[in-house]
């Protein structure tokens, strides 16, 4: 599923001439408006983006640019920890010659800046699982850490590599305040324990017009981190509501099928046998579908 969550929306990525005539500025403003906009919500073509800009910064002044069609062999990436931890870098490094690809843009940097700082906090996490239900953005699968309590959902300790690269994701919230800002610092406040703040910074970015699927999914899982808290029924309806928008706006987003069927198993049992078969139509492979598995066992048959 992490590959899927990189080629989803493989049929509508720009071609290597493409991207690369984004970096150089040789667009007009409306191509480079469209292109700016499917970067931002496709992970593999960002990644592609900050590795072009990470060649063309280190190469000599006098060495020929790398083609880039060099760079775009396939639209299928492989998404890892190591991959999240070079594209954090590269995306950095989008930031400084930024300038020297498009002088008279600085939306391309800020960016640049945003995906660099989420990344940057999906390789720190790595397989550490941080909380039960799912946060988009790559995120590797992996079994929750520690004994789940009375609904406590986190990790009892956050390694000093998360705590950085959430304090950066701050960083970048404040300087530039964004709906892509926004979702990251959602995760951040999750991986610190800071729920409240997950919620209100996800619930900002959701009230904006036309959000993004991936920040509906999002801020389902923060409701049901903070359900499972408080024991409170309603926010596993808000959670259920904002997946739902999601999986309607975006059908083979897998991270919102998973939040939605976590959140029916606290509503309804039985909606929430058909809602785990349904998770498992979008993902049957990865270490979440086998949880979803689980989930449907311990569910029991239905009538």
């Amino acid at each position: 599923m992490v590959a899927d969550a990189l080629t989803r929306r493989v049929d509508a990525c720009p071609d290597a001439e493409t991207l690369a005539a984004f970096l150089d500025g040789r667009l007009t403003a409306s191509e480079r408006a469209h292109v700016l906009e499917h970067v931002a919500d496709c992970d593999a073509c960002g990644f592609v983006v900050a590795e072009i800009a990470q060649a063309a910064a280190a190469a000599p002044e006098d060495v020929e640019p790398i083609p880039a069609p060099v760079w775009w062999k396939s639209r299928r990436v492989i998404w890892s920890a190591s991959a999240a931890a070079a594209f954090a870098t590269a995306a950095m490094l989008l930031l400084a010659v930024g300038g020297g690809f498009q002088r008279s843009s600085s939306d391309s940097a800020a960016l640049g800046q945003s995906l660099a700082v989420h990344a940057a906090l999906v390789a720190a996490v790595g397989n550490e699982r941080l909380v039960e239900p799912r946060l988009t953005g790559g995120y590797a699968y992996g079994p929750l850490r520690g004994t789940v309590r009375s609904g406590q959902s986190f990790v009892a300790h956050v390694s000093p590599d998360v705590r950085i690269a959430a304090a950066q994701i701050e960083k970048a919230d404040l300087a530039n305040r964004t709906a892509l800002t926004l979702r990251a610092l959602g995760a951040a406040k999750m991986a610190l324990g800071d729920i409240d703040g997950a919620v209100t910074a996800l619930e900002e970015a959701a009230d904006r017009p036309t959000p993004d699927p991936r920040t509906l999914s999002d801020l389902a899982a923060a409701y049901i981190v903070r359900a499972t808290r408080t024991n409170q029924l309603q926010d596993f309806t808000k959670a259920l509501a904002a997946a739902d928008r999601a999986v309607k706006a975006d059908p083979t987003l897998a991270e919102a099928w998973f939040n939605r069927a976590y959140a029916l198993e606290r509503l309804s049992r039985a909606e929430a046998r058909d809602a785990w078969a349904e998770y498992l139509k979008v993902d049957d492979q990865s270490g979440w579908a086998n949880e979803a598995r689980e989930h449907l066992r311990k569910l029991g048959p239905g009538k």
